[in-house]
């Protein structure tokens, strides 16, 4: 199953990070491949708006429960600080006595109404780019200062259309990445950001997915997407939202044309690849599926999300053999540690692919993976490993918290086995879209 990660890439001073991959690309070309933790570090900085972050929110979010000494943490940071440094002789962390570190630079908004920029109070644009800046990493605590950047920005600026839209992105990412989004206050958000200025496309585009999330409802949301591309014709975000909306609905076709058109706009990124893959495999083109990914590979060889999704699209394109060695690839480029990698390999050929399946499952439950769909994906593989009460247990729990993944239930040949349990209609019943 496509894992649908979304880490989006993002400039960090003078380098272009992809946490997807732990890549850092400088402006010369020049390529950096950073170790796991010292991305989920990177990530951290770049997500703090600027604020000085102590040794023990560092050591929460990029150690978890493990306890580590001062000299550790300091070797982390020197560790970071010499690959983003290179011959640049720029600074990017600093070093705060006896209160902690934190980043110096500072990132240009994105998303927001450029227009609507220029007349912006300077301290409200300045807390809205570093609203921006730190949606740009997944981490609940980056999430959360996001919020408060937006909103801080709305007490200095209230009529500003961009720190509402700013607002109403953060609730509806926290809400996708299980962190406790309102979407109610987003889709208020979202209407404010419009209310104020009719003409920002970005607005209209974020409008529609709080729409959709909160009601549920594709006609309101689908009228919202073709009011920004009408404004916007060029707005890659517009195309991409609309494109998951439709294969939500069944529209695959036209699913495909939108997502199909996210890429033509914005052929490197890569994001808008992997959605076209995921919409091909919703709509079991499997081989198109893998032939898309290819094409990512091609841009990208060492992306590991890339070569998971193309095990999957040859897998279920019946090629299993070739679509395990993809798939196990991608997870070893994900950062499994090749010893878990290679047992499953010897459980999928032992097991076969239901064996494997429910192996995976239990390595993804046991350890943690930035999955912005993880819960689905799990509730996937258990189904495929004949683990059906399981199944219905995440797929229970996903419906109770709003999974935005669950739209796609209905479609998903993953999920086919359990069409003929007396649970899965009216579990489908409820996830549908409606309109």
């Amino acid at each position: 199953m496509a894992p649908a990660v979304h880490q989006q890439p993002f400039a960090f001073g003078d380098w272009q990070v992809d946490p997807s991959r732990s890549l850092i690309t400088g402006a010369d070309g020049e390529k950096v491949r950073l170790e796991p933790r010292l991305m989920d570090l990177l990530l951290l900085f770049a997500g703090s708006g600027g604020r000085v972050l102590g040794k023990d929110e560092i050591s929460a979010a990029t150690w978890g429960d493990r306890l580590i000494g001062d000299d550790t943490l300091a070797a982390a940071v020197s560790r970071l600080r010499r690959a983003l440094g290179g011959a640049r002789r720029r600074r990017y962390i600093e070093t705060v006595p006896k209160r902690g570190y934190r980043t110096v630079v500072e990132a240009p908004p994105h998303g927001c109404n450029p227009r609507a920029a220029s007349d912006a109070p300077t301290g409200a644009a300045a807390l809205v780019a570093h609203g921006w800046q730190a949606l740009a990493s997944p981490l609940p605590t980056s999430l959360a200062q996001a919020r408060l950047c937006f909103e801080a920005a709305l007490t200095e600026a209230p009529g500003w259309s961009p720190a509402h839209q700013g607002l109403a992105e953060a609730l509806i990412a926290r809400h996708s990445l299980e962190q406790g989004g309102d979407l109610a206050a987003a889709k208020a958000a979202a209407r404010a950001a419009v209310g104020l200025d009719e003409t920002s496309a970005a607005a209209w585009a974020t409008l529609g997915a709080a729409l959709l999330l909160a009601d549920r409802n594709f006609t309101t949301a689908d009228a919202a997407y073709q009011r920004a591309i009408a404004l916007d014709p060029t707005l890659v975000t517009a195309h991409r939202r609309r494109a998951v909306a439709l294969a939500a609905i069944g529209r695959f076709a036209e699913a495909e044309r939108s997502a199909r058109r996210a890429v033509d706009l914005q052929p490197s990124l890569l994001e808008a690849r992997s959605e076209l893959q995921e919409i091909l495999i919703i709509a079991r083109r499997y081989r198109h599926a893998a032939a898309e990914a290819v094409a990512t590979l091609g841009l990208a060889p060492d992306l590991g999300e890339a070569w998971y999704v193309r095990g999957w699209a040859l897998a279920l394109a019946g090629d299993e053999t070739e679509g395990v060695d993809a798939l196990l690839t991608g997870l070893e480029l994900r950062g499994f540690a090749p010893e878990r990698v290679s047992t499953l390999r010897t459980i999928f050929d032992a097991k076969g692919c239901a064996g494997g399946c429910g192996a995976v499952a239990d390595l993804f439950a046991e350890q943690p993976v930035l999955f912005m769909r993880r819960g689905m994906h799990i509730a996937g593989l258990r189904t495929l490993a004949g683990r059906r009460d399981e199944a219905f247990v995440l797929l229970d729990a996903a419906a109770a918290r709003g999974d935005p993944a669950l739209m796609f239930f209905p479609w998903l040949s993953f999920f086919d086995s359990l069409k003929g349990d007396p649970r899965y209609e009216p579990l489908a019943s409820r996830v549908r879209l409606r309109g």
